[in-house]
């Protein structure tokens, strides 16, 4: 079933803000620190009895490899549509499978936006019940229930002027969807056990691994929430559709992960490669990322890593070759001549990276020549 992020804001009106690409690579790394009233909000964290996974701080995001890469056409057209709505302040509905980069592209959303100074807080939805949800969304007054010590600020009001991501938004009872709606139509959240409106100046990014559409139409999720947050449609595309994105992502990985383990020059085989892409990648990005995790840290300096090296879980999930790699024992010699090009073909290509004018050289014939013969074998290479 499909994953739906959407992205609003509150109390804020729209201001332009400028964003460049390079190669298409959206990057996200680097933000001013927060100050004043952001700051305030920020630190009040501290006090809130969440679970490591909400502590989304810019400290932890740098931890993490700090680029969006994207070399396909259709992720380039989605990083064009994602730096235009951030700009505004409109909603932005984000759909995609599992692992394909939900809350990156929620982030990138964030530090392309006016509120990219401000903090960007990330709950879990699905990991509370009502109650506990409540206190951490909404925040409560000292006694409204056992273990209320002391008056405690929500999310929405300790992320102000900033987002907050609000993960798995698919699993809220129809209560919490109506107390969040509220948020999102009147900009104002009742702290637990007290009466106080309070005002609030957030931007509300959601995430959910649910078909909203779906829930919709079984009355489990509120329409008007629905299209509260169904403003701008953005959809990523899966990994297995976009596989000129997998070569580059591999090389992305294995240069990040080789550098943070000091390992120089793993190196993938070309029969490596090629099982790389050829494999359907049911958990995205997030399954490819582990992938070259593990390659590199069971690797040696200077090593190169053959298929056999990949785990066996990747190895089951490799995706048929194109049609007649192999041919038949009565096969024709026009048969056999195709079968034998398209091999040698797909070898010289993953040698040289997907890199078709490399490729065109090392086999001595022209650009267009390679071009028709990728298209006749159903093959994808990179221009360069």
């Amino acid at each position: 079933m499909g994953v739906a992020i959407a992205c609003g804001s509150i109390g804020r009106g729209d201001t332009p803000v400028s964003a460049r690409r390079n190669r298409w690579h959206a990057t996200i790394a680097g933000h001013t620190p927060i100050r004043g009233p952001a700051r305030i909000a920020w630190t009040a964290r501290k006090h809130w009895p969440i679970n490591r996974s909400m502590q989304t701080s810019d400290r932890a995001t740098r931890s993490e490899e700090p680029q969006f890469v994207a070399e396909s056409a259709e992720m380039r057209r989605l990083l064009d549509l994602v730096t235009r709505a951030a700009g505004s302040e409109a909603t932005v509905l984000i759909q995609g499978e599992t692992g394909t980069g939900k809350e990156l592209i929620a982030r990138t959303i964030h530090r392309k936006s006016p509120r990219h100074a401000g903090p960007f807080v990330a709950v879990n939805c699905g990991a509370y019940t009502d109650s506990l949800l409540a206190s951490e969304l909404f925040g409560h007054k000292r006694g409204a229930y056992t273990g209320a010590v002391s008056d405690r600020a929500g999310v929405f009001e300790a992320a102000s002027r900033g987002t907050v991501f609000l993960d798995e938004i698919g699993a809220m009872s129809p209560t919490m969807q109506i107390k969040v709606l509220r948020v999102l139509q009147e900009r104002i959240v009742t702290r637990v056990g007290a009466s106080e409106e309070r005002p609030v100046d957030v931007r509300v990014v959601a995430a959910t691994n649910a078909d909203l559409v779906e829930l919709v139409r079984s009355r489990d999720f509120r329409e008007d929430l629905y299209y509260r947050v169904k403003v701008i449609t953005c959809r990523i595309p899966p990994l297995r559709d976009r596989r000129d994105d997998i070569k580059p992502l591999v090389d992305h990985f294995l240069e990040y992960f080789s550098r943070a383990a000091d390992k120089q020059d793993v190196r993938l085989a070309p029969a490596t490669e090629r099982v790389l892409l050829e494999c359907d990648w049911p958990g995205n990005v997030r399954q490819l990322r582990g992938e070259v995790e593990q390659i590199v840290a069971m690797a040696d300096t200077g090593a190169v890593i053959e298929p056999e090296h990949l785990s066996e879980e990747l190895l089951s999930d490799r995706v048929a070759p194109s049609p007649e790699p192999t041919p038949k024992a009565d096969a024709t010699y026009q048969q056999l001549l195709d079968a034998w090009t398209r091999e040698v073909v797909a070898d010289r290509l993953a040698g040289c990276g997907g890199n078709i004018t490399k490729t065109a050289q090392s086999l001595d014939i022209s650009r267009s020549t390679l071009y028709a013969l990728l298209k006749k074998y159903g093959m994808h290479g990179q221009d360069g």
